[in-house]
């Protein structure tokens, strides 16, 4: 069942979204508690009154507090309903609890003619500290994701950086209007935010990772969630910068089956901004 239903008014933005009966919308995982270096794998499920040939609406849940090792996508359509479902194979960073959700659905709610956003549950995983005698063999998986010559201290830096911006903020790169989100955190320092993202990136291409890479440019040119690409990309004159905007919202809401050359794309132009 559909977890919550927030009525926020997304003002004049609003006619920008299709009406659909969301009639579910939900996130799970195959295990709440992992070994450090070990995967899960995460399920993202909503289900459409419609049939529609892409659902570019939803927004995939936050993972920066995690490595996105794969994703498969798949669309059921039916003559009155579309079901998507989202796989993502996934590795904590850090040991702890982290909270993964909720997914977002942004559209016309058909009863009211109002602008909804639909969000899902959240779920939690508890990372499990790796034994003495693992360690090793965990510092030997991350050197190897390691690209381009990115040193193993670095990457765990990176890795250091990104999970403590996880537990301090909740944001998700949405467009629409959510009272229930949280302030903005400070910002990671540009380039290593950046060149994180352009590995992970490059060792996983998928949908998860160019919207967490989207998040971080936003963020990086002093932009809202809220604010559409055109909007960012006008806070720039350097057409670098431009590109890698247009690159990163490509990559976010690609329909399914070009998600891994656009996220390659975005890590190219990612890369550029980055020298």
């Amino acid at each position: 069942m559909l977890a919550l239903v927030l009525a926020a008014c997304l003002g004049a933005r609003g006619d920008a979204y299709r009406v659909l009966h969301v009639r579910a919308l939900t996130i799970s995982v195959d295990r709440t508690h992992v070994p450090l270096g070990q995967a899960l794998h995460l399920t993202v499920r909503a289900v459409v009154g419609e049939r529609v040939q892409a659902l570019p609406e939803l927004i995939l849940p936050d993972l920066t507090a995690f490595q996105v090792l794969a994703d498969s996508e798949r669309l059921d359509r039916q003559a009155d309903a579309t079901t998507y479902v989202a796989v993502l194979t996934i590795t904590p960073n850090l040991p702890g609890p982290a909270v993964i959700g909720p997914a977002y659905i942004d559209a016309i709610d058909p009863r009211s003619r109002q602008p909804l956003r639909y969000r899902s549950n959240t779920v939690t995983v508890v990372a499990l500290a790796a034994a003495p005698g693992e360690a090793g063999g965990i510092l030997t998986r991350l050197k190897a994701l390691a690209l381009g010559g990115l040193a193993l201290v670095g990457l765990a830096t990176a890795a250091l950086a990104l999970g403590a911006l996880a537990l301090a903020r909740r944001r998700r790169p949405a467009a629409a209007a959510d009272h229930a989100l949280e302030p903005f955190a400070p910002a990671l320092p540009p380039g290593e935010a950046l060149a994180a993202w352009v590995a992970r990136l490059r060792h996983a291409p998928s949908r998860a990772n160019a919207v967490g890479a989207r998040a971080a440019l936003w963020e990086r040119l002093g932009a809202g969630e809220r604010e559409t690409a055109e909007d960012v990309a006008a806070r720039t004159s350097d057409a670098r910068w431009r590109r890698a905007v247009a690159a990163a919202e490509r990559a976010a809401f690609v329909e399914p089956g070009g998600e891994a050359a656009s996220a390659l794309h975005l890590a190219d132009a990612l890369e550029v901004v980055c020298r």
